[in-house]
């Protein structure tokens, strides 16, 4: 009997009987609260700025360490052959979502990742995120397994969207530190050494080729709403720009997928 997953006519993919599937969805209590929905705030200065920005950062909060100081964060974002998603916000629509696979500090996924729907309703943003454990490389995997894996294993009202938007396109990669206020709900992530992988008409997951926009520092708020003032509060006296950043249409612009 064959083995390979196969989607048929309905909205799930089955896996085949006897199969060990390569992916298996860790169990949750529910939702984590400040993922579900919040404002964020994002602002962009110059890459020398990174010391200066840190040591503001850990002088008005304090510094989270999830794993390491500093984690690098790798994503698989997938959209439609149209890039549909990337045109969505080149054109600020107002609602709006993106899909990636997710992991941290390994070039390639190991065995903890987690699969993200990131969505936006106007000025609310939130992510529906679903960690899953691999029970074999996804780098051994081609992308066409890896979606089927993913298909088979998400809960069943994701399905659809991931159908719709499984063509993988760019991995957006990049250095993360972690902060918190000490007298609110915010958080704050400072992110630079932008790299980016051109993933479109891969087989498999590709780190050849390495596209970085090393001139760049991100600096994200992110905090229930109500609470956007926190932000501009807990970078002070630092005024720097608001931007609509996205690391995933700045990658598809370096790669020229796009162009604004």
């Amino acid at each position: 009997m064959s083995t390979r997953i196969v989607i048929d006519h309905g909205p799930r993919v089955e896996v085949a009987a006897g199969r060990t599937p390569a992916l298996r969805l860790v169990p949750q209590d529910g939702p984590r609260r400040d993922l579900a929905s919040r404002m964020e705030v994002k602002f962009v200065a110059p890459h020398q700025d990174v010391s200066t920005l840190r040591k503001l950062l850990e002088g008005n909060g304090r510094r989270l360490v999830y794993n390491q100081p500093v984690s690098t964060v790798r994503s698989i974002y997938f959209d439609d052959v149209q890039l549909s998603d990337c045109h969505a916000n080149i054109g600020g629509h107002a609602i709006r979502q993106k899909t990636r696979l997710r992991w941290y500090d390994s070039l390639e996924p190991q065995q903890e990742m987690h699969l993200e729907f990131k969505w936006r309703n106007f000025e609310i943003t939130g992510k529906h995120r679903y960690p899953l454990l691999a029970e074999r490389p996804l780098a051994e995997m081609t992308y066409r397994e890896i979606v089927e894996e993913l298909i088979a294993v998400v809960p069943t009202e994701r399905v659809a969207d991931l159908m719709e938007r499984c063509e993988p396109i760019v991995i957006v990669q990049y250095k993360r530190e972690h902060f918190a206020a000490r007298n609110s709900p915010l958080r704050v992530t400072l992110d630079y050494d932008l790299v980016f992988y051109d993933q479109t008409g891969k087989n498999r997951i590709s780190t050849s080729f390495p596209q970085a926009m090393a001139d760049t520092v991100i600096i994200e708020g992110k905090a229930p709403p109500g609470h956007e003032q926190d932000v501009r509060e807990f970078l002070y006296p630092l005024a720097p720009r608001i931007s609509p950043f996205s690391k995933y249409f700045h990658g598809c612009q370096r790669l020229g997928l796009v162009h604004e």
